[in-house]
């Protein structure tokens, strides 16, 4: 069974209860698999996201899709953060045409689902964005989810975490052969390459994004250099 995010920010939960670890979040108008619909514990249902990531999302943030919701599919995103009708929603929301409609959504502030952007054009925007443990909105990222948040809007699924991302991607040999849009992986860490030896990142060191020059020979770069795991490449 289908559904959909209908709360701006969801948390996926390791287990079903409100102290579990924040494994990673939802936003709005994402489509999740609803693993066991009749099962309720602690009010949280057990979904399944399209990176393949399973977790506990609380069940009056999902709304279960039927088949007469067909006419009604996402077929814009959201190019960045808005407030209406009581609700925020995140850089990257899903909305139907239905939706756009009642929310009365501005077309500006619209793209259309299947338009591609570069990650590198989008990054510098979110400069400052806390970091959050499972964050994947421009509300609060880690690492792995604002690299993951970045290629989804641009239309490539990646995977959630860091060392799913590295295992996944295509291997590049070195800095010399980089180019923006790579990512640039450490150990229990990923950035997105800038080029010229920088990367943008959600880290905890300067509390949210930021740009590391990891050519500037500082503690910071040096300590990167020490985990240093390799750089892959996704296809666009």
């Amino acid at each position: 069974m289908q559904g959909y995010v209908k709360f701006g920010v969801v948390d996926l939960r390791k287990k079903p209860k409100f102290r579990s670890e924040r494994i990673s979040q939802l936003i709005y108008g994402e489509e999740v698999s609803v693993k066991r619909s009749s099962e309720v514990n602690n009010g949280y249902i057990l979904v399944e996201g399209s990176d393949n990531l399973e977790g506990y999302a609380l069940r009056n943030l999902i709304e279960i899709r039927s088949r007469r919701d067909e006419g009604r599919r996402k077929g814009y995103k959201l190019k960045f953060r808005i407030v209406c009708k009581e609700l925020a929603l995140p850089f990257g929301s899903y909305l139907s045409k239905e939706e756009v409609n009642v929310l009365k959504i501005r077309r500006t502030t619209l793209a259309p689902i299947g338009q591609k952007t570069e990650p590198v054009k989008l990054a510098h925007k979110f400069l400052g964005v806390p970091y959050l443990w499972g964050g994947t909105s421009d509300f609060g990222f880690d690492c792995s989810g604002f690299t993951q948040r970045l290629f989804r809007y641009s239309g490539k699924e990646i995977p959630r975490n860091s060392n799913w991302q590295r295992d996944a991607s295509t291997r590049v040999k070195d800095f010399d052969e980089a180019k923006p849009n790579d990512l640039v992986f450490f150990k229990g860490h990923v950035g997105l390459y800038l080029g010229n030896h920088k990367m943008i990142h959600a880290n905890l060191t300067h509390g949210g994004v930021s740009i590391t020059d990891l050519s500037d020979r500082s503690e910071y770069s040096r300590r990167l250099h020490s985990i240093f795991q390799g750089i892959g490449r996704f296809d666009l």
